[in-house]
């Protein structure tokens, strides 16, 4: 019950059960920004619980990157406008707050000590396996987070843990019974396969350009970027001896064994030097940072780049996405050392004119109209559907089927089963499957006895989903909730 999905009247909520842990695996990249206003510095009341500007924003940068990393790094403040992110995040925080209203009224509370336990146990803030005071509140400054904000957060966060435990039902009889019978059941199916491959269409110039009309916005220039660009190369530092033993000394903990053991320093020699050479970059890097910062660094050459440049890789342009102009990019690192970057410009997207989208156009409408045309031709045929004898299959069914590679047969078995029609057909990428169920049966008992843990687990996945939804409709029945903003 680590987070779901819940459709209600006036809420889309996507609740996050531990948002400190979910902000912490995201790896702190970027964040994203909004303006949020409100008279009383609350963006909402929910029961006893405010949940102040601040919060809200932080949810909603949580959010952000999580959206941004689904969009290859190229998520911006419109896109994220019309994906609605601020209403999630401040849907996020009223079902949160929801919850931890209710925990608090049965009397479920949260001790210093879970707290220091459950923090210094977190990877992240490790080194060497212990607790690093110093990388804790650096990775949280770095992040715009108060120690105080992060493990109040995370309070909240077990808080909600001992809430989920105390609402798990476990299953009954009948209910793992009923599951087996559904899980472990074999179709007795005949199939006809239609090949998209074998319909013709030429569409007329007429018809693509109505179809780019309809759809104009789909086809976008790539976004750009002017920038201002400083590069220091690890391998244009020089060593000395003396450097690298004392380098070495500083951090022996950089070069140890397979064991864990300290390296001797000659031995250690090649992995000193490749250390050495890079945080010498990195001094240098800052520096070039400041200056070009200040508009005072002549190395500094112009460069414009466009999103989609396979030069750069996903998190460089993840990075730039979130910048705003004139805004100044600390040290990035590379393969070949450290670059800085200024943000002279950003060049938005915009809708492409028919001449450049008419390939991509033509393609993607004869596609549309191949699958029209393959669904017309399955739901015809079908009346009259004769189709092969494909003998039982099951859910678990690892055949491939004729006609249908591997993959292909998995698709078909996995969408088969979540049929409700006895007689019907399924679409894959480029084909159509009919087919017909003549008759079921299910697997024998040992089969199910050998797979009881698999039943449960998925047993309880969809009650715990189906206790989540009737759980919040009781919450907002249960606590007012008031809206700031």
């Amino acid at each position: 019950m680590i987070g779901f999905m819940q459709k209600h009247k006036k809420y889309l909520m996507v609740v996050v059960w531990i948002s400190s842990f979910a902000f912490l695996a995201a790896g702190f990249v970027g964040w994203g920004t909004y303006s949020f206003s409100s008279a009383s510095g609350a963006a909402a009341v929910v029961g006893d619980r405010q949940i102040s500007i601040d919060r809200l924003q932080r949810e909603y940068a949580r959010l952000y990157n999580v959206y941004n990393q689904l969009f290859n790094g190229t998520l911006d403040d419109e896109q994220a406008k019309k994906l609605g992110i601020e209403e999630q995040a401040l849907n996020t925080l009223i079902s949160r707050a929801l919850m931890l209203n209710y925990a608090h009224d049965v009397g479920l509370r949260v001790s210093q000590e879970e707290i220091i336990h459950t923090l210094t146990a977190m990877d992240t803030f490790q080194s060497n396996g212990k607790f690093d005071e110093t990388i804790y509140k650096r990775l949280l400054a770095d992040n715009q987070m108060h120690p105080k904000d992060f493990e109040e957060e995370l309070s909240e966060g077990i808080l909600l843990q001992k809430l989920d435990a105390l609402l798990e039902i476990p299953l009954t009889p009948l209910e793992i019974q009923t599951i087996s019978n559904a899980i472990f059941s074999k179709d007795h199916l005949k199939i006809q396969i239609l090949n998209q491959s074998t319909i013709t269409f030429n569409p007329t110039e007429e018809e693509v350009k109505k179809y780019w009309e309809e759809n104009k916005d789909i086809y976008q220039t790539e976004r750009g970027y002017e920038l201002l660009k400083v590069s220091v190369n690890s391998d244009s530092i020089s060593v000395h001896t003396e450097a690298l033993r004392k380098h070495y000394e500083d951090f022996k903990n950089q070069f140890l064994d397979e064991s864990g053991q300290l390296l001797p320093f000659s031995k250690a020699k090649d992995k000193v030097i490749t250390h050495y050479k890079s945080s010498q970059a990195e001094k240098e890097s800052l520096k070039e940072y400041i200056s070009l910062r200040k508009g005072e660094n002549k190395k500094a050459e112009s460069l414009t780049i466009y999103e989609g440049d396979s030069n750069y890789d996903t998190e460089f342009f993840n990075l730039l996405s979130q910048a705003k102009e004139q805004e100044t990019l600390k040290p990035i690192k590379t393969e070949e050392g450290f670059i800085t970057l200024k943000i002279q410009k950003i060049i938005p997207s915009e809708t492409k004119n028919y001449e450049d989208a008419k390939n991509d156009a033509t393609e993607d409408f004869i596609a549309f109209k191949k699958t029209q045309l393959l669904q017309e031709q399955a739901t015809t045929l079908l009346a009259d559907f004769k189709g092969t004898d494909v003998g039982y299959i099951s859910r678990e069914n690892k055949a491939t089927l004729s006609g249908l590679n591997t993959q292909e047969s998995q698709d078909f078995i996995a969408q088969l089963f979540n049929k409700t029609e006895a007689k019907g057909y399924i679409l894959l990428k480029d084909k159509a499957i009919l087919y017909e169920i003549l008759d079921q049966r299910l697997e024998n008992s040992d089969i199910m006895t050998q797979n009881l843990d698999f039943i449960k687990r998925n047993g309880m996945q969809v009650k715990s989903r189906l206790n989540e939804i009737i759980f919040m409709e009781h919450l907002l029945n249960l606590y007012k909730v008031v809206r700031k903003i």
